[in-house]
Protein backbone atom coordinates (compact mmCIF):
# COMPACT_ATOMS: atom_id res chain seq x y z
CA UNK A 1 0.00 0.00 0.00
CA UNK A 2 2.48 2.38 0.87
CA UNK A 3 4.62 1.77 -2.22
CA UNK A 4 1.69 2.50 -4.34
CA UNK A 5 1.30 5.82 -2.57
CA UNK A 6 4.69 6.54 -3.04
CA UNK A 7 4.41 5.64 -6.77
CA UNK A 8 1.73 7.58 -7.38
CA UNK A 9 3.78 10.48 -5.99
CA UNK A 10 6.08 9.65 -8.01
CA UNK A 11 4.41 9.71 -11.25
CA UNK A 12 2.36 12.97 -10.57
CA UNK A 13 6.05 14.59 -9.76
CA UNK A 14 7.28 13.66 -12.83
CA UNK A 15 4.21 14.29 -14.80
CA UNK A 16 4.31 18.38 -14.20
CA UNK A 17 6.27 19.43 -17.16
CA UNK A 18 5.28 23.01 -16.09
CA UNK A 19 6.76 23.07 -12.84
CA UNK A 20 10.28 23.80 -13.77
CA UNK A 21 9.33 26.83 -15.56
CA UNK A 22 6.20 27.87 -13.01
CA UNK A 23 9.36 28.41 -10.74
CA UNK A 24 11.88 30.35 -12.50
CA UNK A 25 8.65 32.58 -13.69
CA UNK A 26 7.35 33.28 -10.22
CA UNK A 27 11.08 33.21 -8.81
CA UNK A 28 11.65 36.13 -11.20
CA UNK A 29 8.54 38.26 -10.44
CA UNK A 30 9.08 37.98 -7.11
CA UNK A 31 12.64 39.02 -7.07
CA UNK A 32 11.33 41.87 -9.63
CA UNK A 33 8.58 42.86 -7.15
CA UNK A 34 11.54 42.42 -4.04
CA UNK A 35 13.61 44.59 -5.66
CA UNK A 36 11.45 47.39 -6.79
CA UNK A 37 10.27 47.94 -3.42
CA UNK A 38 13.90 48.12 -2.23
CA UNK A 39 14.18 50.56 -4.81
CA UNK A 40 11.83 52.55 -3.13
CA UNK A 41 9.73 52.66 -6.60
CA UNK A 42 6.60 54.49 -7.18
CA UNK A 43 3.03 52.74 -8.23
CA UNK A 44 3.74 54.17 -11.34
CA UNK A 45 7.22 53.41 -12.23
CA UNK A 46 6.22 49.90 -10.99
CA UNK A 47 3.36 49.80 -13.44
CA UNK A 48 5.20 50.77 -16.08
CA UNK A 49 8.12 48.63 -15.88
CA UNK A 50 6.33 45.31 -14.59
CA UNK A 51 4.62 44.51 -18.26
CA UNK A 52 8.33 43.74 -19.18
CA UNK A 53 9.46 42.12 -16.58
CA UNK A 54 10.92 38.57 -16.52
CA UNK A 55 9.84 38.20 -20.20
CA UNK A 56 12.24 34.97 -21.17
CA UNK A 57 10.96 33.24 -17.99
CA UNK A 58 6.97 33.89 -19.02
CA UNK A 59 7.90 32.61 -22.52
CA UNK A 60 9.21 29.27 -21.43
CA UNK A 61 6.69 28.79 -18.52
CA UNK A 62 4.42 29.57 -22.05
CA UNK A 63 5.75 27.21 -24.01
CA UNK A 64 5.67 24.82 -21.05
CA UNK A 65 2.19 25.22 -20.75
CA UNK A 66 1.31 24.68 -24.27
CA UNK A 67 3.51 21.74 -24.94
CA UNK A 68 1.35 20.09 -21.38
CA UNK A 69 -1.82 20.63 -23.20
CA UNK A 70 -1.36 20.02 -26.36
CA UNK A 71 -0.12 16.53 -25.04
CA UNK A 72 -2.98 15.81 -23.30
CA UNK A 73 -5.07 16.34 -26.83
CA UNK A 74 -6.26 20.25 -26.20
CA UNK A 75 -6.66 22.72 -28.73
CA UNK A 76 -3.96 25.06 -29.83
CA UNK A 77 -6.31 27.71 -29.12
CA UNK A 78 -6.94 26.27 -25.85
CA UNK A 79 -3.67 25.79 -24.88
CA UNK A 80 -2.69 29.22 -25.64
CA UNK A 81 -5.88 30.02 -23.62
CA UNK A 82 -4.59 28.32 -20.60
CA UNK A 83 -1.34 29.72 -20.68
CA UNK A 84 -2.15 33.52 -20.93
CA UNK A 85 -4.47 32.77 -17.73
CA UNK A 86 -1.99 31.28 -15.66
CA UNK A 87 0.46 33.89 -16.73
CA UNK A 88 -2.26 36.52 -16.07
CA UNK A 89 -2.92 34.71 -12.53
CA UNK A 90 1.01 34.98 -11.60
CA UNK A 91 1.30 38.41 -12.87
CA UNK A 92 -2.03 39.76 -10.74
CA UNK A 93 -0.91 37.81 -7.57
CA UNK A 94 2.87 39.69 -7.66
CA UNK A 95 1.49 42.97 -8.62
CA UNK A 96 -1.21 42.76 -5.94
CA UNK A 97 1.94 41.75 -3.57
CA UNK A 98 3.46 44.86 -4.56
CA UNK A 99 0.45 47.45 -4.54
CA UNK A 100 -0.26 45.46 -0.91
CA UNK A 101 2.74 46.81 0.62
CA UNK A 102 2.87 50.64 -0.32
CA UNK A 103 2.08 53.03 2.63
CA UNK A 104 -1.69 54.49 1.91
CA UNK A 105 -2.02 57.43 0.69
CA UNK A 106 -1.32 60.91 2.53
CA UNK A 107 -4.43 63.48 2.90
CA UNK A 108 -1.83 65.56 3.08
CA UNK A 109 -1.53 65.47 -0.71
CA UNK A 110 -5.38 66.35 -1.18
CA UNK A 111 -4.95 69.40 0.41
CA UNK A 112 -4.83 72.77 -1.69
CA UNK A 113 -1.65 74.30 -1.82
CA UNK A 114 -0.78 76.53 1.34
CA UNK A 115 -3.56 75.72 2.86
CA UNK A 116 -2.96 73.45 6.62
CA UNK A 117 -4.89 69.77 6.64
CA UNK A 118 -6.41 70.86 10.13
CA UNK A 119 -7.92 74.09 8.27
CA UNK A 120 -9.23 72.05 5.31
CA UNK A 121 -10.65 69.21 7.83
CA UNK A 122 -12.18 72.10 9.31
CA UNK A 123 -13.90 73.87 6.91
CA UNK A 124 -15.82 70.25 5.87
CA UNK A 125 -16.94 69.06 9.26
CA UNK A 126 -20.21 70.56 10.52
CA UNK A 127 -19.71 72.16 13.76
CA UNK A 128 -21.62 70.26 16.79
CA UNK A 129 -22.67 73.01 18.57
CA UNK A 130 -25.04 74.21 16.23
CA UNK A 131 -26.82 70.93 16.99
CA UNK A 132 -26.09 71.52 20.78
CA UNK A 133 -27.68 74.94 20.94
CA UNK A 134 -30.91 74.26 18.79
CA UNK A 135 -31.53 71.90 21.84
CA UNK A 136 -33.00 73.19 25.29
CA UNK A 137 -30.95 72.82 28.34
Amino acid sequence: MIATAIAMLLSMQASDTTRASREAFTRCLGRFVDSSMEAGKTAAQFSAEFPQACATEQSAFRNAIIARDTASRSTRASAEESANAEIEDARFNFNDRFQGAQPPQVAAASTPAGQPAAQTAAQTTPAPAAQQASQPH
